[in-house]
Parts: C-alpha cells; structure tokens; sequence
C-alpha cells in the first residue's frame, strides 16, 4: 500500500474530566470504504468533530496526503476537502436540486455576484448524469423522498472536489431500493478513488460495501480489521468486549387474552385508510412496514398528536377519545417518537429534567420542584436502563444515540403507563444498546404492559414481537403469529410479494 490519504495517528481529546478519545490511531487509503464501529458512546462521533473541525484534538497528528493539518473549522475542512453526511440532512428544502449542490459556491459573474443560472443547472445535470440520478436539477428538494435527498447530499459534498467523504448512517429512512442505489453509487465513487469513512450500526451494511473496519471501545482502538476475512462474532467482538449470544433475550412472559385496545375504523390525519387492530394486555404487537406504508402516522394518532378523523378506540371496553397528548398520558398510554432529537427530547437540558419531564409530581415540593428530588429519580432511572455517563447535570445533546434513546423512553416509567407505544426504539443505536432495549420491552410486557412496535427492521419483528401486523400504504395486509413471523415472510409480504 502506498500512503494513506488521511492517518490519524495518536488522536487524544478530553471534555473536562471525561477523556473521550485516548491514543486512537485511524487510516484511510486511496478508493477505500473504511468502516467506523463502536457502541453508542465509544469515541466515533468525537473522532469525526475532529476531523470535521467542530471539535479540535489535544493531542495527536492529523495527515492528509502525508502532510500534517490541522481542521480548524468546518468551513476549514470543505476547503481541505473532507465532506460529511450526517444522519439530519443539511439540504435546503425550498430550494431547487442544483440549488442545493451548489450552495454556497454558485457559479456567478465576478462583477456583480449575480448567479449564472443556465450554468448552475448544466453542471447539476452533469453530476446527476454522471451517476445515472433519474432528476430535475430545478425540481424543488421538498419533493424528493428520503432516499434522493441522502444523494443530493452525496453529490453536493463531491461538487466541492471533496477527496474524503464521511458517511454517518447513511441509509437512515431509505427504502432497501434506495439503500441498493446509494450502494451502487458508492461502489462508482471508489473505482473514482472517492475515499469513504462509514459510519453504521447495521453490520449486513459493514459487509456489504466497506474494505476496512475500524472499532472503537471506549475511546480507545480495538482492532481494525479486513472485512473480507472477518464474521459478525468477531466484530460484535470487539466492540463490546464481549461475546453477544442473544442478541434478542427470550420472552419469559405470554400475553393475557384480555383486549386493552382495540381500534375500529381507525383513522387519524395523515393516514390515507382506516384501521382496525386489537392489543393484549401483557402483549408486544408489533406494526411493520417499510418506509411511508403509514405506520407513524398511525402512532400518532394512538397518542392524541393527530386528530382522530373517523373511527373508534376502546380502551378496557369502553370507548374513549384522545383529543391530545396529554390526554393520552391520563389514559395510560406513552409514546416513545420515531426522532428522538426532534420529538422526544429536551436536548439542550440536562438528563434529570428529561427524565421527570413527563410525572413531575413526585419531584414537587410545596409546589415547587425540587431539584434535589429531581436529581434522586434521574439517578434511579438511570441505573434502571444502565444510562452512560450517568450524569444528570449533563445536557442531553451530549449522550450518545442510544443513551438518549434510554432516557426518552425512561421518562415514562414512573408514569406505569399501560401502554408504550414506540416508534422505530432502535434506529441508529448500537447493537448492545438494542440488546438492552429488548430486554426492557420484555421486562414492561412480563410485568402486564402492552407494548406497541412500529419498526421498519424486519428481523427485530420476527424476533421480539408476540404478533406481528404488516403494513403496505396505509392499511394491514398480514397478520402472523409468533411462529410464522419469519424476516423472509416479513419482508416479502411488506414490499409486496
């Protein structure tokens, strides 16, 4: 091999007395895809703020192209070259697709600064030509699905010349067919020696497209490895520390034959056809689909966020109506939201406020809050779901993925709900964090909680769920029981087979 076109080499960076990130070395070769691993929490998203110039090292060397650099900000890493795609988009939706490649460096006279429209939409033209993108450069974004906008960002970041590309969970809301495009797209890119830095908790992705690995455990290095010569043991391995024999824990529990909920001819804003299901108490029901099918839009309306437009729900028998959230709450039902940033958190409070934000009658005193009591049930809480750090002064923002995930789902538990619906509770989490959630979507079923899932990951279905009801746009096409919920049944019947 000759030299790499990006080494990090001895990469140290401490947030006052957490040391995120010690000694880790990282390389990248000339038209290579190389895999960043790790827990939730283990130093990857620090090493690509690094690299990307929001955060700056303590210590270490950074190379590109064997020259020592230094990223000063983001701004500072676009011109050195290195692009990231995170999992929010940074696309403009009101404006055009060209547009939006071009954003920010727009060809444009030297005189007036006046942009050079006609040119503006060649060029796109010419980068969507390029890699087979069936698009209008002058179509507006917010008309794009999930799948094409993940592109227009892929090739917004490469019509700044970028030679390193850093793709964090890219295929977050695609379809598989989009998913297969976008990994057609980067299989163009390395024989175009485009250099890629992955970053994925689903490991078939790992496989299916990267050369290396790297695994971060506890802001150390824990191997890298050839993924043509390693198997899913020895990378879950070495990110965990340990060996993951069940990655599902098994049900102790069997769901009573009381119906808790029940929903006929239900149908909520935002759903295109009414819906009929029942639950069990004690049961975790599962509701899949792929992407759009209509299943959040359903969760919605089950938690009073969407106004109910037809139907009935029973809840015990008795008909009940859920004009908001809060009434929802009353009733005994919790929601634990597809996006967690966005819905589910408070990002810029500390853990403790988050954690008692939905039963803040226990942390009262004399009408007032107590932070003192606040301060006991986050902590409780937090060893609970095994939260890390557990610190509950600490801003929310500052967890990982999957501990932010622990807490939006902890702030109900001292509610008791009867009901917790969660949307997607694994997207973009780690596999030990998954591992944990599982166990306590078991432990709420056992003790006579019905758990609602609506997930779009076929295996967690066949695996977790007592019962699972497929969705295909906007309506319930199967029905299968725990036996005969297998992820190739699943699949086939979701994507219309």
């Amino acid at each position: 091999m000759g030299m790499p076109v990006l080494a990090l080499k001895g990469i140290d960076k401490r947030f006052g007395g957490i040391h995120a990130l010690r000694n880790v070395d990282f390389s990248l070769e000339e038209g290579e895809v190389h895999a960043l691993l790790g827990e939730n929490g283990a130093g990857k998203s620090t090493l690509i703020k690094i690299l990307t110039g929001v955060h700056h090292r303590d210590g270490g060397q950074m190379l590109l192209n064997g020259t020592d650099v230094r990223i000063e900000n983001p701004l500072d890493a676009r011109k050195k070259g290195i692009a990231a795609i995170y999992q929010e988009l940074s696309l403009i939706e009101s404006l055009t697709v060209a547009e939006n490649i071009f954003l920010g460096h727009e060809p444009a006279t030297s005189f007036l600064g006046t942009i050079r429209r006609s040119e503006l939409f060649e060029a796109s033209s010419d980068y969507l030509r390029t890699f087979g993108i069936q698009l209008d450069p002058r179509e507006t974004v917010s008309e794009l699905g999930m799948g094409q906008k993940r592109i227009i960002e892929i090739i917004k970041a490469l019509s700044i010349q970028a030679k390193v590309l850093l793709l964090d969970e890219p295929t977050t809301g695609m379809s598989q067919a989009e998913i297969e495009t976008l990994f057609e797209i980067m299989d163009d890119l390395k024989k175009k020696k485009v250099n890629m830095i992955y970053i994925s908790h689903h490991l078939d992705e790992v496989f299916r497209v990267c050369d290396r690995a790297t695994v971060l455990r506890d802001g150390e290095n824990a191997g890298t490895f050839q993924v043509a010569k390693l198997d899913v043991e020895t990378l879950v391995q070495a990110m965990l520390g340990r060996s993951l024999k069940e990655e599902f824990p098994p049900r102790k529990g069997t769901p009573s034959r009381e119906v808790l909920l029940e929903a006929r001819e239900f149908q909520a804003e935002g759903m295109v056809e009414p819906v009929d299901f029942h639950l069990h108490r004690g049961e975790i029901l599962g509701i899949t689909g792929i992407i759009g099918s209509g299943k959040s839009e359903l969760a919605l309306g089950l938690f009073g966020a969407s106004r109910t437009q037809k139907g009935a729900l029973l809840l015990e028998g008795k008909h009940v109506q859920l004009p908001s959230p809060s009434r929802a709450k009353k009733m005994g039902i919790s929601f634990v939201p597809e996006d967690r940033k966005a819905q589910g958190l408070f990002l810029r409070l500390p853990v403790r406020h988050n954690l008692n934000v939905a039963h803040l009658e226990p942390c009262e005193t004399l009408g007032f809050l107590s932070g003192k009591k606040m301060q006991s049930r986050a902590l409780r809480t937090g060893r609970q779901l095994k939260v890390v750090p557990l610190d509950p002064a600490m801003p929310a923002q500052n967890l990982s993925g999957g501990n932010q995930q622990k807490v939006v789902i902890g702030k109900w538990l001292g509610n008791s709900p009867r009901i917790f619906i969660l949307d997607e509770p694994t997207r973009g989490i780690d596999i030990g964090a998954k591992t944990e959630i599982y166990a306590l979507v078991n432990s709420l079923a056992d003790s006579g909680a019905s758990v609602l899932i609506l997930s779009s990951e076929f295996r967690e279905m066949a695996s977790v769920c007592d019962r699972v009801l497929v969705m295909r746009k906007g309506t319930f096409i199967a029905e299968l029981e725990r036996e005969g919920a297998t992820t190739k049944k699943i699949m086939t019947l979701a994507l219309g087979g």
